[in-house]
């Protein structure tokens, strides 16, 4: 046990949990805080959700030794179908179009909690602390201090950096009164496992409905993880159906476009909201993921924009150290601020833009979303453009989400 890190980072969840072994991987020390138990079943991060990867994002967790273990319960995504119901018109993305080998993955989040689990505790300079509770937080211009409560005792720790990666309701953030700029979309999305006849295992849906839209990520061997994003008053509703009035919801949108749904699981609801922190760098800290930008999962993009917060900050780190700049160091973490603030307000307009030209139900809108399918299908330079935002290769990239390992990337950056 030790009381001085090169680096504390609260929140192990995917985006923590992921820079934790990529700061290793470049030799840095690593208090890795979280709240709830290491491997507990109950920690809200690693529940039954599915995540969608990008491709870039797989090609991250390869450069950091993690993608090997995730694979074997991931499902690669070569096509996504696009369609608007009621309306002709769609638009079928193909990953060969990309020259890809996929579009992406969809990955159990336990899975990725595992996987997580057992290479973090591989590695001797990373020191798990859980569970932990950050009594306070404060920054000199020497260190940044924590003190935690765990295991009953009270413990003070020191580190050059401190990382907020605990979520949109980041506590970190809350203690360094961070404020946040806030857009309600009055929407809510319901996440349900489903099981289908005949699953197409390469193939996800993006179906955009009158009250919202449905995505459908394919699930390993067995059908789809559906997420719909609708209003909170038709959420409400759907809250009250049965499992069986529930997939019948879901099979009158899609009609034939998926086999006939046979079983449908238990069924979670949380707000939407376009959430930005007002900073994300101080002296001593930086906030990443959720804790920065919390975004419409429209088109599945939050976790892999996290993870580029990921890569980008590993690569920061890494080639400051090279001038020998301490990883806390302001002007360190500008550069880092500087280089997300593109791609994060890019996708911010991308998932914003899609929620109010395919969430409307107004004619204008109604005719601007038949307008976009078409444009989508028979221009081949803007279905390119989307397809390149939802792989994850938009704007400046990072090393490791180009293949390079995290340790090589500022040898080839």
């Amino acid at each position: 046990m030790q009381d001085r890190f090169d680096i504390a980072v609260v929140g192990a969840g995917a985006v923590g949990g992921s820079l934790a072994c990529g700061l290793s991987e470049l030799g840095f020390s690593v208090a890795l805080i979280e709240k709830t138990a290491t491997g507990a079943d109950c920690q809200p991060a690693f529940d039954e959700r599915y995540f969608g990867l990008s491709h870039s994002t797989m090609v991250a967790l390869q450069g950091l030794g993690l993608w090997s273990a995730m694979s074997e319960e991931a499902i690669a995504v070569s096509r996504i179908h696009i369609s608007s119901r009621g309306h002709f018109g769609s638009v079928m993305m193909d990953a060969r179009d990309e020259g890809l080998p996929s579009l992406g993955h969809v990955v159990p989040a336990r899975t990725i909690g595992r996987v997580l689990h057992e290479a973090i505790s591989e590695r001797d300079n990373i020191e798990m602390i859980a569970p932990a509770t950050v009594i306070s937080a404060s920054t000199t211009q020497e260190a940044a201090v924590l003190e935690l409560e765990a295991d009953g005792l009270t413990r003070t720790i020191m580190a050059d950096l401190l990382v907020g990666a605990d979520g949109a309701d980041s506590q970190i953030r809350r203690l360094f009164h961070i404020g946040q700029k806030r857009r309600e979309y009055n929407q809510s999305a319901l996440i349900a496992n489903l099981d289908v006849q005949a699953p197409n295992t390469g193939l996800a849906h993006e179906r955009f409905i009158e009250d919202g839209a449905i995505a459908l990520l394919p699930r390993p061997g067995a059908g789809y993880a559906a997420v719909c994003a609708v209003s909170n008053s038709g959420a409400d509703r759907l809250m009250t159906l049965n499992h069986t009035e529930f997939g019948a919801y879901i099979q009158e949108n899609f009609g034939n476009h998926i086999s006939r749904i046979t079983t449908v699981g238990e069924r979670s609801r949380f707000p939407l909201a376009l959430v930005r922190s007002r900073e994300s760098v101080r002296n001593r800290l930086v906030l990443i993921g959720n804790a920065a930008h919390y975004i419409h999962p429209v088109a599945a993009q939050g976790f892999n924009l996290s993870m580029r917060d990921v890569a980008a900050l590993l690569e920061t780190l890494d080639k400051a150290r090279t001038r020998g700049l301490h990883p806390g160091t302001l002007s360190v973490l500008q550069e880092y601020a500087d280089w997300r603030k593109q791609d994060e307000r890019a996708m911010v307009a991308f998932t914003d833009g899609l929620i109010r030209i395919f969430m409307n139900p107004l004619l204008p809108s109604a005719l601007l979303r038949q307008q976009g399918l078409l444009a989508l299908r028979y221009l081949p330079g803007l279905r390119g453009l989307f397809a390149r935002a939802v792989t994850g290769r938009l704007g400046r990239q990072a090393a490791l989400m180009r293949g390079v390992p995290a340790a090589a990337g500022n040898a080839h950056g």
